[in-house]
């Protein structure tokens, strides 16, 4: 079968980071789809190789007469060694690798084995992926496993990749399971390749950008998507999913990725809906729901400072000193480093008073004088907004 070429338009998605001033690899040209090779199994050729698929739970052999499955590697003029992976339909002729319509929603299932170099970033196809990865020590080769879900896509053949439209309506659609794997040795900094090791993407739209573009100061992950807003006469719905590692999140100044909230991404994806998982090693992030139309779609960091503390009472000790009991804040992507109190009284001056947790004590207070006091919590992007305010009695 003929290669499909990727072409997009219409949607741009970004996810930006924080503080850390490291120059991204240039833009990677839209790789062509996997051609179909039934002779790409291990055995046949050396890596990278076809190990083992499956159809919903039931295994696909080499001469399996209906599902032809492949995989092959190249180097990229980026220094990325990339193997492109894909599971089609054999028995459908057609200008572009496919599986039948049947497909949709089916789970399937790909054993890579990737020969030496390290695959650290995986992007799909599919949908409700999983990626699980082994290093066999006597061969010194990695063997990586896709799991998920075929996805309907519109071919996008008619879009125009200069100036970033689609037609309306696609009527030409495929089903796709098919993917990429990397190493990742096009980033400059070889010293931060493990912190990208994890990252991973699915979607059902097209993609420009595989692996996605992380450029910038502040650092800032791009992956453009492109779609037409209808797939025969309906109304279509993209996802993207990014499962991004918290290394590398550190790397974008979230100091706290296990705190992370959909507060910590900015969004404006029109009709979609973004939610944030945080992991022990890694974050997911999801886009849902997603219409094309002619717009800009982005992604950015939001707000990780903490939230206010809660349950703020007060105490007078003394004339001159209150302290502040509170219910410590939530971060919301960054480590609570401190809290602030403050006391305000007419025609008085404000005091203030820090500490690392619940009481914080306030002094220098007017003997006899009423106060009204906030506090708020602090982290290395600064400070949350100020609690509610409770009387301190003179």
């Amino acid at each position: 079968m003929t290669r499909r070429v990727t072409v997009v338009a219409a949607t741009l998605v970004t996810l930006a980071g924080f503080t850390v001033p490291i120059v991204g690899a240039p833009a990677q040209a839209a790789p062509v789809r996997p051609a179909i090779y039934p002779s790409e199994w291990c055995g046949n050729q050396a890596p990278p190789c076809v190990v083992s698929a499956s159809r919903n739970g039931v295994a696909i052999t080499e001469t399996d007469p209906t599902y032809a499955v492949s995989a092959s590697g190249s180097l990229q003029s980026d220094g990325e060694f990339l193997t492109q992976w894909g599971i089609a339909d054999a028995q459908i002729h057609s200008p572009y690798a496919t599986l039948a319509p049947g497909d949709v929603g089916v789970p399937f299932s790909i054993t890579v084995d990737v020969g030496a170099h390290p695959p650290r970033v995986t992007d799909e196809y599919a949908d409700d992926v999983s990626v699980t990865k082994s290093y066999d020590s006597a061969t010194s080769t990695w063997d990586v496993t896709v799991s998920g879900a075929a996805v309907e896509q519109g071919v996008n053949a008619d879009c125009d990749a200069t100036t970033w439209t689609c037609p309306q309506d696609e009527t030409s659609t495929i089903v796709a399971f098919q993917g990429e794997i990397g190493d990742w040795q096009q980033w400059p900094d070889s010293s931060q390749w493990n912190d990208f090791d994890g990252l991973n993407q699915w979607t059902n739209v097209e993609l420009t950008e595989i692996p996605p573009q992380i450029t910038g100061n502040p650092l800032t992950l791009t992956e453009e998507l492109g779609n037409s807003h209808e797939l025969n006469g309906q109304v279509f719905e993209g996802f993207w999913y990014g499962v991004l590692p918290n290394a590398f999140l550190v790397d974008m100044g979230i100091n706290d990725p296990s705190t992370l909230t959909s507060a910590g991404v900015s969004a404006s994806v029109g009709t979609g809906t973004v939610t944030v998982t945080p992991g022990p090693t890694s974050t997911e992030i999801a886009i849902t729901g997603i219409t094309f139309s002619p717009r800009m779609v982005r992604i950015k960091r939001g707000t990780i400072t903490p939230n206010a503390p809660t349950d703020l009472s007060t105490r007078r000790a003394s004339a001159t000193v209150g302290y502040l009991n509170f219910r410590a804040a939530r971060p919301r992507g960054s480590y609570v480093r401190s809290y602030q109190g403050r006391c305000t009284a007419a025609h008085r001056t404000t005091r203030y008073g820090t500490g690392s947790h619940s009481p914080v004590k306030v002094g220098s207070l007017a003997r006899g004088v009423s106060y009204v006091c906030q506090v708020r919590a602090k982290a290395s992007v600064g400070y949350g907004p100020w609690s509610r305010s409770r009387k301190l009695a003179s």
